[in-house]
């Protein structure tokens, strides 16, 4: 069950990103929000590796 909704947040992702595309005709944006989606996944792991009790 988990991996298929796995799946279905992964898929949309291609969807997102062409959608974005066809609307402006152009990489930048869809690449401006994968920075923004890659620096909250860092700022994310970082809490979540670092030592203390949970």
């Amino acid at each position: 069950m988990a991996q298929s909704v796995g799946y279905i947040v992964a898929a949309t992702g291609p969807i997102i990103f062409g959608s974005i595309f066809d609307l402006t005709g152009n990489w930048t944006y869809s690449l401006m929000l994968l920075i923004a989606i890659a620096a909250l996944k860092l700022y994310m792991g970082l809490g979540a590796g670092s030592p203390g009790k949970v």
